[in-house]
């Protein structure tokens, strides 16, 4: 398996991921933050606010940016706050396992997207604000990044709130 078949793979594999650690955990927790943020690998997101964001990102942004750069000659993006989208979209009032289910269905359609591009469209190349120039390929690698960085603060979540004595 080449690299970017595993990254497919595993792009494939987060929405699963993610609605059992959903479907698992006590919706009094969904909202949950912790005192300190000190060592948070990320945005400093609750349960319910990383879910929505997984949802925008795939939807607003990632899908968006791989299909401009497959379709248009050298498209550029700017920078999406994480902060600022939460605000605007209001995560706080969207049911995380709502949230969750389209994602799902999002991310088959961005994965399907992926699966679809031949090796010529995944070297066009587009300039990504914080990066600059990058490949198609690249920006598959910087989505299962950013859901690997999100995992990764719902388990720094998980460890801060079993240090608070709270079963899981």
């Amino acid at each position: 398996m080449d690299v970017l078949s595993d990254t497919v793979h595993s792009l494939e594999s987060v929405p699963a991921r993610l609605d059992r650690l959903y479907r698992t955990m006590p919706a009094s927790y969904w909202d949950w933050k912790p005192a300190s943020w000190e060592a948070c690998p990320g945005e400093e997101f609750s349960f319910r606010e990383h879910a929505c964001h997984m949802l925008d990102f795939d939807t607003l942004v990632y899908h968006v940016r791989i299909q401009r750069t497959r379709d248009e000659s050298h498209p550029r993006f700017e920078r999406v706050f994480g902060n600022e989208l939460a605000a605007k979209r209001r995560y706080s009032e969207i049911h995380p396992l709502e949230a969750i289910a389209d994602f799902v269905a999002a991310r088959k359609a961005t994965v399907a997207t992926i699966k679809a591009l031949d090796d010529l469209q995944l070297q066009r190349k587009a300039d990504l604000a914080q990066y600059g120039e990058i490949t198609l390929a690249g920006l598959v690698h910087l989505l299962c990044d950013h859901d690997s960085r999100h995992l990764a603060c719902m388990h720094w979540l998980l460890a801060k709130l079993a240090c608070s004595g709270r079963p899981i």
